[in-house]
C-alpha cells in the first residue's frame, strides 16, 4: 500500500514538470507591451522621472526655512546643571587689619548650581529682513518647480513627436518598398508577355533592393527615438511599449483651437524671466537683512539659579537656594570695518546684474517668440500644401501605373511618380512634425502647462 502511494505521488510530480516544459507561458507569462499615447507619456514621467522629485523636495527645504526664520522670533529656553569639587577652597583676601584675617576662604568642598535660561527678541530688524528672505527662497523653488514641470512637459512632447516622425518616416518607405516590389510584378508579368525587356525588370529590382536600407535605418531611427522617450519617462530600457497615434491626429486636434495669429505674445509667465526676477527680489531682501544687522535691536532675558554649596554628600541635609533676575539687553552696533556697507553694495551690485541680463534676455526671447510663430505659419502652410500634394502625387502614381500597363508609358515615369509620392510623404510629416514642435516650444516660451 506504501509503494503504491509513493509511486502516485512520483507520477504527479513528472506529470506536472511534464506540463510545465509543455506549457512554459504557465510558469512566467510574457509582459504585455506598454500602450503609449501623449497623456500616458506625461503621466508616466509625472510618476516616474526624478526632476519633479527633486524639485518637491527643494520646495520641503525652503519651508524649513521658513519655519526656521519664524523659530527665531519664539522664546529661546535652554537649561543646564554643573557640579564643582572644590580640591583647594577658593579664597578671597581683605585689607590689612580686618578681622577676620588677611585671607579669607569661601565656600565649600561641593557645589550644584542649576541654571534655567529663557530669552526672546522683541525688536530685531535683522530677524524681520531673514524671515522675508527665506519667503523668498521659498516663492524662488516653487517657480523653480513650476518650471521644471513645464520643461518636463516640452521634453516629453517633444520626445514623442520625434517618436511619431521616426515611426512613420519607417512606415513611408515600407509603402515604398511596397510599390516597388508592385511595380517589379507588373514588369515580371509584361516581360513574360514580351511587352517589357530584361533590363527594365533588372532596373525595377535594383529600385526595390535600394529602398531596404534605408528602411531598415528608419526602423532603426525609430527604435533609437522611442529609448529616448522611454529614458525620458522613466520605464527600463527593455520595456516594451508601443507608441499611438499620428502626427496629423495630434496636429488637428491640438490645433482646434489655436489661432496661430491672435496667439499670446506676453511673456509674463516665461519661467526665465520669472526667476530672474525672484532672484533679483530676494538680492535686494538680503541687503535689507545686511543693513538691518547695523541697526539697534532689543532682546528680553530671564536666568532662574537653583544652587547649593556643602563639604559632604549628604544631600537630605542641603540647604538650596534660588534666584530670578529678568531684564532687557539693548545692542547698538558701532563700527564693523565698513562690512555692512560693502556686503550690501555687492549684493545691490548683484541686483542690477541681473536687471540687465533680464532686460537682454527678454529682448532675445521676444525675437525668439516672433520667430516661433513664423514657423508654424510656415509649417501650417506647408502641411496643407503637403496634403494636397499627397493627393495629387497618389493620383500621379496610379496614372503612371496604368500608362505603362497599357504601353503608354515607361519604367522611368512610374519609377519618378513613385519617387514623387514617397517624397510629397515625407513633406507632410515633416511639416506636421514642425508644426507640433514649434508649437511645444511656443508653450514652453510663454510659460504654460498643456497636459
Amino acid at each position: 500500500m506504501k509503494k503504491r502511494f509513493v509511486l502516485k505521488k512520483q507520477l504527479i510530480f513528472f506529470a506536472s514538470l511534464f506540463a510545465v516544459f509543455l506549457h512554459p507561458t504557465m510558469a512566467e507569462a510574457p509582459e504585455e507591451p506598454l500602450i503609449v499615447n501623449l497623456e500616458k507619456a506625461m503621466q508616466l514621467a509625472r510618476e516616474l522621472n526624478p526632476t519633479l522629485t527633486i524639485a518637491e523636495m527643494e520646495i520641503e527645504r525652503a519651508n524649513a526655512g521658513v519655519n526656521i526664520a519664524r523659530g527665531r522670533f519664539l522664546p529661546n529656553v535652554s537649561i543646564s546643571g554643573m557640579y564643582t569639587r572644590n580640591i583647594k577652597t577658593p579664597v578671597i583676601f581683605l585689607p590689612p587689619g580686618s578681622p577676620f584675617g588677611d585671607v579669607l576662604e569661601i565656600g565649600s568642598d561641593n557645589s550644584y548650581m542649576a541654571t534655567l535660561v529663557a530669552g526672546m527678541p522683541v525688536f530685531n530688524p535683522a530677524l524681520n529682513a531673514s524671515l522675508r528672505a527665506a519667503v523668498a527662497e521659498r516663492a524662488l523653488a516653487g517657480e523653480t518647480l513650476r518650471a521644471s514641470h513645464i520643461e518636463l512637459e516640452y521634453f516629453v512632447h517633444s520626445a514623442y513627436y520625434d517618436v511619431l516622425l521616426a515611426k512613420e518616416s519607417a512606415r513611408v518607405m515600407r509603402q515604398s518598398l511596397d510599390k516597388a516590389i508592385e511595380t517589379i510584378t507588373l514588369v515580371e508579368n509584361l516581360t513574360r508577355q514580351g511587352l517589357a525587356s530584361e533590363f527594365e525588370l533588372i532596373r525595377a529590382r535594383v529600385q526595390a533592393e535600394n529602398l531596404r536600407p534605408t528602411l531598415l535605418q528608419a526602423e532603426n531611427g525609430y527604435l533609437m527615438a522611442a529609448n529616448f522617450l522611454k529614458a525620458l519617462i522613466g520605464l527600463e530600457a527593455d520595456r516594451e511599449i508601443v507608441v499611438t497615434g499620428t502626427l496629423a491626429e495630434l496636429s488637428e486636434k491640438t490645433f482646434a483651437g489655436f489661432n496661430i495669429l491672435q496667439a499670446e505674445r506676453g511673456l509674463q509667465n516665461n519661467t526665465e524671466l520669472v526667476r530672474i526676477d525672484l532672484q533679483r527680489n530676494l538680492l535686494e531682501i538680503q541687503a535689507r537683512n545686511i543693513r538691518a544687522t547695523g541697526l539697534p535691536s532689543v532682546a528680553l532675558s530671564s536666568n532662574y539659579n537653583f544652587q547649593t554649596e556643602a563639604n559632604d554628600f549628604r544631600f537630605a541635609d542641603y540647604r538650596w537656594v534660588n534666584t530670578f533676575s529678568a531684564g532687557l539687553r539693548f545692542t547698538i552696533p558701532l563700527f564693523g570695518g565698513f562690512t555692512i556697507r560693502n556686503q550690501a553694495r555687492q549684493l545691490d551690485l548683484m541686483g542690477r546684474q541681473l536687471e540687465l541680463q533680464r532686460d537682454y534676455l527678454e529682448q532675445n526671447l521676444n525675437i525668439q517668440l516672433g520667430n516661433l510663430l513664423n514657423t508654424m505659419k510656415v509649417a501650417k502652410e506647408k502641411s496643407n500644401t503637403a496634403q494636397a500634394t499627397v493627393t495629387m502625387a497618389e493620383r500621379g502614381f496610379q496614372i503612371a501605373q496604368v500608362r505603362y500597363t497599357t504601353g503608354q508609358g515607361t519604367l522611368m515615369e512610374v519609377n519618378d511618380s513613385e519617387l514623387a509620392l514617397t517624397q510629397s510623404r515625407f513633406n507632410l510629416i515633416q511639416a506636421e512634425h514642425e508644426l507640433l514642435k514649434a508649437l511645444a516650444e511656443y508653450q514652453r516660451f510663454i510659460g504654460e502647462k498643456r497636459i
